[in-house]
């Protein structure tokens, strides 16, 4: 029988079980003590549609399809109002690679729920997927508009949407709008001078990697990527400056740091690229040109 407060508890549900479907979630961690978890509580209240919905996201997170989908269908027999079942079923058959399956789904919840932040977002997951690029980038910035807080990560999947489709241009414009609204981040300039760098619009690139290191107290590892840049521009000498001078940056560091995996990757590329023949032509700081390696070891 229809009442109002059978209506508020709906919509409440619904908001609980939406709020579920955005937790960040590292991995599998925890992923099957919390499944256990919830199976106790739904063995207390076997006629409660949120626990199977709240279940069904668990499995989908674990990869259970099947797990999650019997939850799902479960949820639905118990409660056919309840709108958030289907944007459950748009985010397994996204997961499970059912694309069309999943774009049906978020559809009819996208229906009912038309400023859904999670129906947005999953809805230009699926239609990227399915190659459909305009409607996707326009799911996307609408995910952007409805964020519940700002995120790069919107930004940066709506980039490689867009760059993917060799639509450089728009992508740089929607990086640089990010960049306008959250600020100087690494990850969306570092997107911005890889599409630069594509675009061999070297001088652009490094206009940008610029700005990127003066805010930086350590420099290095922009020296190196400036040195790369230079390398692909066809300026060697001018590479083998910044090569230099991030190795110099590099060798300061104290040895633990040092043996970080990363840095010593860094420092052997740099090496790398410091022994690669168009940079070992370049004159030294004194103006005699620098002798290979492979001559000095063999002279006198």
């Amino acid at each position: 029988m229809f009442s109002i407060r059978s209506v508020v508890a709906t919509i409440v549900l619904q908001v609980a079980i939406v709020c579920l479907f955005s937790l960040p979630v590292s991995g599998h961690e925890g992923l099957h003590e919390q499944i256990i978890a919830v199976t106790k509580q739904i063995r207390k209240s076997p006629k409660d549609p949120a626990l199977y919905l709240k279940r069904a996201e668990l499995y989908r997170l674990h990869e259970e399809w099947k797990n999650a989908e019997a939850d799902l269908v479960r949820a639905e027999r118990l409660d056919r109002n309840l709108t958030a079942v289907d944007l459950g079923w748009g985010k397994l058959w996204l997961d499970a690679k059912q694309f069309s399956k999943a774009h049906t789904a978020l559809e009819k919840y996208l229906l009912k729920q038309p400023n859904s932040f999670e129906g947005a977002i999953t809805m230009a997951r699926v239609l990227a997927k399915l190659k459909k690029t305009d409607t996707s980038i326009n799911y996307f910035t609408k995910a952007i508009v409805l964020a519940p807080h700002d995120s790069a990560e919107i930004y940066l999947e709506r980039t490689e949407v867009l760059a993917t489709a060799g639509r450089i241009d728009e992508a740089l414009s929607g990086l640089d709008e990010g960049i306008k609204k959250l600020g100087t981040l690494v990850t969306l300039q570092n997107a911005a001078i890889e599409l630069e760098v594509r675009r061999r619009r070297y001088d652009l690139a490094l206009e940008r990697l610029d700005i990127l290191a003066v805010a930086m107290p350590r420099k290095e590892t922009f020296l190196l990527r400036r040195g790369e840049i230079l390398l692909q521009a066809g300026r060697p000498c001018e590479a083998r400056s910044s090569l230099i001078e991030s190795q110099s940056g590099f060798d300061a560091l104290p040895v633990p740091r040092k043996n970080v995996r990363a840095v010593r990757g860094q420092m052997v590329r740099i090496q790398a690229l410091l022994n690669s023949e168009s940079v070992r032509k370049c004159p030294l700081a004194g103006g005699r040109p620098q002798i290979p390696q492979s001559l000095s070891s063999t002279s006198r």
